[in-house]
């Protein structure tokens, strides 16, 4: 408004300088204007145009009218030079990968709308989860393109991308530690135990796999197993846990004895063909 006051005025000065009339010298106060900024015909925002007459009188009531047009136009885009909106990493959690992720779009938006520098600016973005690319498990990123629209149309963009990965290893419960005979097979599951629990939040359905090291018993078939466990992830994280099996032999052996006998006292006792 001052700007289109100090522009009317100057008209006003101007006219009064320029004006030449045969009977009257100095047009000083003689030049009037229908001006009044309340009059601006908006298009957008603060922006329009205003019809202004202006009437000039000479000393004798002679009146000459001429009319301006003051138009405020807006080509200039929104300002955001004070706005920050940079790339995010965030941890995976799983199911709650999206909520995250449009929380983090709707903060984008209403930071940007509070930082602009314009009038009535509006924020849109191109944002659908339905966009993110994963790269493993539910891990991945989403490209954002953020439009800043100011009320005459102006717009600039900025881009962001949201990256979610995946670095905390899967967890599961390894077998209790345990002791068996040396005649029992340790590759049996169901006898030494197969590990429970297992979990990913962002990976699907896991296997754990398991290695053996054998160390010597203090006999022939004594053994004690070190079972290493390993737990992999869709992104690689690794969980590894050891189970000890030890293979003992506490059997005492079995024989059957020869039944009783009856010798003559020539016959010899130690002949084991004759006794048994």
């Amino acid at each position: 408004e001052s700007l289109a006051d100090a522009w009317n005025a100057d008209n006003i000065a101007a006219l009064e300088a320029c004006a030449a009339d045969a009977c009257d010298t100095d047009f000083t106060g003689q030049v009037s204007s229908d001006y009044d900024f309340n009059n601006l015909n908006t298009t957008c925002g603060p922006c329009g145009t205003l019809n202004v007459t202006y009437t000039i009188t000479d000393d004798c009531g002679n009146t000459t009218t001429l009319t301006a047009i003051l138009t405020f136009g807006d080509e200039t885009i929104p300002d955001l030079s004070d706005c920050s909106v940079e790339d995010t990493i965030m941890e995976c959690f799983g199911e709650e990968n999206e909520t995250l992720a449009n929380d983090w779009n709707e903060n984008n938006i209403v930071t940007l709308q509070n930082c602009a520098d314009d009038i009535a600016v509006t924020v849109t973005s191109n944002y659908d989860y339905t966009n993110f690319v994963s790269t493993c498990g539910l891990a991945g990123s989403l490209d954002v393109i953020y439009t800043i629209t100011d009320d005459c149309g102006n717009a600039t963009t900025l881009e962001a991308t949201l990256t979610i990965e995946d670095t905390t290893p899967p967890t599961f419960t390894v077998p209790a530690d345990i002791t068996i005979e040396c005649d029992q097979d340790a590759n049996d599951l169901t006898l030494t135990g197969d590990v429970t629990d297992e979990i990913d939040l962002c990976s699907g359905d896991l296997e754990a796999t398991f290695t053996d090291a054998v160390a010597d018993g203090a006999c022939t078939n004594e053994s004690v197993i070190t079972r290493t466990w390993t737990l992999t992830d869709d992104c690689d994280n690794t969980t590894t846990l050891v189970q000890t099996i030890t293979i003992q032999d506490t059997t005492a052996p079995t024989f059957t004895v020869p039944e009783s006998i009856a010798l003559e006292c020539d016959q010899d006792p130690t002949d084991l063909s004759l006794t048994g």
